[in-house]
C-alpha cells in the first residue's frame, strides 16, 4: 500500500469512527423514541433534569479543551502520517466526549419516559455533526508545509 493510499485510510478510517459514534446515538434515540410512550415535560423531580444538561455542558467544554490541547501537541515537524494519526486521536476522543453524554441524555428519556432528555441528545448530535472530521479542517487546524499540502490533496 502506497503513502497516499495509507493516508487516504487514515483520513476514512476517522470520519467513519466519527460517524459512527453520531449514528450510534440516533439508532439508540430512535429505539428508544419508539419502544416508550415519551411526554414532554420540563416539571419534574428526576436528577436527570440537573444531571443530563450539565454533563451535556461538560462534555462540549471538555471535547473542546482536550481537542485543542491535543492539536497543539501536533509538532510542524512531524511528518504527515504522524500528523494524521494524532489528529485522529484528538478526533475520537473529542467525539467520546460528547457521545457519553448523548447516550447518558437517551438513556434519562428511556428511564424516565420524559423527551425533553432526547432533544438534549440530539442537539448533542447536532454540535457532532457541526465538529464532523472533514479534510478542509484538518488543512486549517494542522500546520502543513506546502509539500505536505500538496501530498495530502492527491489523496
Amino acid at each position: 500500500m502506497d503513502k497516499v493510499t495509507q493516508q487516504t485510510s487514515v483520513f476514512k478510517t476517522i470520519q467513519i469512527i466519527y460517524g459512527a459514534f453520531v449514528l450510534g446515538i440516533i439508532l439508540f434515540s430512535i429505539f428508544t423514541y419508539f419502544s416508550i410512550n415519551p411526554t414532554f415535560s420540563i416539571y419534574t423531580n428526576d436528577i436527570f433534569i440537573v444531571l443530563a444538561p450539565l454533563t451535556a455542558l461538560g462534555g462540549i467544554v471538555l471535547s473542546n479543551f482536550l481537542y485543542s490541547s491535543l492539536i497543539n501537541k501536533i509538532s510542524s515537524n512531524d511528518d504527515l502520517h504522524s500528523k494524521l494519526a494524532q489528529y485522529q486521536s484528538a478526533t475520537l476522543i473529542k467525539g467520546a466526549c460528547l457521545e457519553g453524554p448523548a447516550l447518558l441524555s437517551v438513556m434519562a428519556t428511556f428511564i424516565t419516559e420524559n423527551s425533553l432528555f432526547l432533544l438534549l441528545a440530539l442537539m448533542l448530535v447536532g454540535v457532532m455533526y457541526l465538529k464532523f472530521p472533514k479534510k478542509e479542517k484538518f488543512k486549517e487546524e494542522i500546520e502543513l508545509s506546502f509539500e505536505e499540502k500538496t501530498e495530502f490533496d492527491r489523496q
